[in-house]
Protein backbone atom coordinates (compact mmCIF):
# COMPACT_ATOMS: atom_id res chain seq x y z
CA UNK A 1 0.00 0.00 0.00
CA UNK A 2 1.59 3.35 -1.28
CA UNK A 3 0.26 5.98 1.07
CA UNK A 4 2.00 9.14 0.89
CA UNK A 5 1.37 11.27 4.23
CA UNK A 6 3.33 14.62 4.25
CA UNK A 7 4.98 15.47 0.97
CA UNK A 8 6.68 18.66 2.99
CA UNK A 9 10.37 18.19 3.30
CA UNK A 10 11.55 17.26 6.40
CA UNK A 11 14.03 20.52 6.79
CA UNK A 12 12.05 23.37 4.75
CA UNK A 13 13.86 26.70 4.70
CA UNK A 14 11.88 29.92 6.34
CA UNK A 15 11.39 31.07 2.85
CA UNK A 16 9.64 28.53 1.30
CA UNK A 17 7.56 28.23 5.00
CA UNK A 18 6.81 31.69 4.78
CA UNK A 19 5.83 31.50 1.29
CA UNK A 20 3.56 28.69 1.42
CA UNK A 21 2.15 30.40 3.82
CA UNK A 22 1.47 33.50 1.87
CA UNK A 23 -0.12 31.68 -0.83
CA UNK A 24 -2.25 29.57 0.94
CA UNK A 25 -4.42 32.90 1.75
CA UNK A 26 -7.51 33.27 -0.45
CA UNK A 27 -7.75 34.84 -3.84
CA UNK A 28 -10.25 37.32 -5.38
CA UNK A 29 -9.99 39.95 -2.43
CA UNK A 30 -7.61 42.49 -0.87
CA UNK A 31 -5.28 39.81 1.61
CA UNK A 32 -3.70 41.25 4.76
CA UNK A 33 -1.00 39.08 5.52
CA UNK A 34 -0.87 39.02 9.61
CA UNK A 35 3.14 39.35 10.51
CA UNK A 36 1.92 37.64 13.98
CA UNK A 37 -0.07 34.66 12.50
CA UNK A 38 2.66 34.28 9.87
CA UNK A 39 5.76 33.86 12.54
CA UNK A 40 3.70 31.82 14.71
CA UNK A 41 2.63 29.22 11.94
CA UNK A 42 6.97 29.43 11.12
CA UNK A 43 7.93 28.81 14.47
CA UNK A 44 4.83 26.23 14.50
CA UNK A 45 5.98 24.26 11.27
CA UNK A 46 9.66 24.84 10.87
CA UNK A 47 11.02 24.47 14.56
CA UNK A 48 14.24 23.49 13.11
CA UNK A 49 14.83 27.29 12.04
CA UNK A 50 16.81 29.79 13.16
CA UNK A 51 15.96 33.08 12.14
CA UNK A 52 14.78 35.54 13.73
CA UNK A 53 11.54 37.51 14.61
CA UNK A 54 13.10 40.35 12.33
CA UNK A 55 14.84 38.48 9.83
CA UNK A 56 11.05 36.77 9.24
CA UNK A 57 9.10 39.92 9.22
CA UNK A 58 11.86 40.60 6.71
CA UNK A 59 10.51 37.70 4.44
CA UNK A 60 7.31 38.24 4.66
CA UNK A 61 7.30 42.19 3.76
CA UNK A 62 9.76 40.49 1.08
CA UNK A 63 7.62 38.16 -0.34
CA UNK A 64 3.84 39.11 0.16
CA UNK A 65 4.24 42.32 -2.44
CA UNK A 66 5.10 39.88 -4.79
CA UNK A 67 2.05 38.47 -4.33
CA UNK A 68 -0.06 41.70 -4.35
CA UNK A 69 -1.18 41.42 -0.76
CA UNK A 70 -0.29 43.55 1.70
CA UNK A 71 1.18 42.98 5.52
CA UNK A 72 -0.53 43.36 8.68
CA UNK A 73 2.15 44.55 11.17
CA UNK A 74 0.78 43.37 14.01
CA UNK A 75 3.07 41.77 15.91
CA UNK A 76 2.44 43.64 19.69
CA UNK A 77 -1.28 43.22 19.68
Amino acid sequence: MNVRMNCRPIKVTANELVEELILQARRGQIIIISVKKTIAAVRRDGPHLVESECELVELIVDIAPAFGMFVAFDVRE
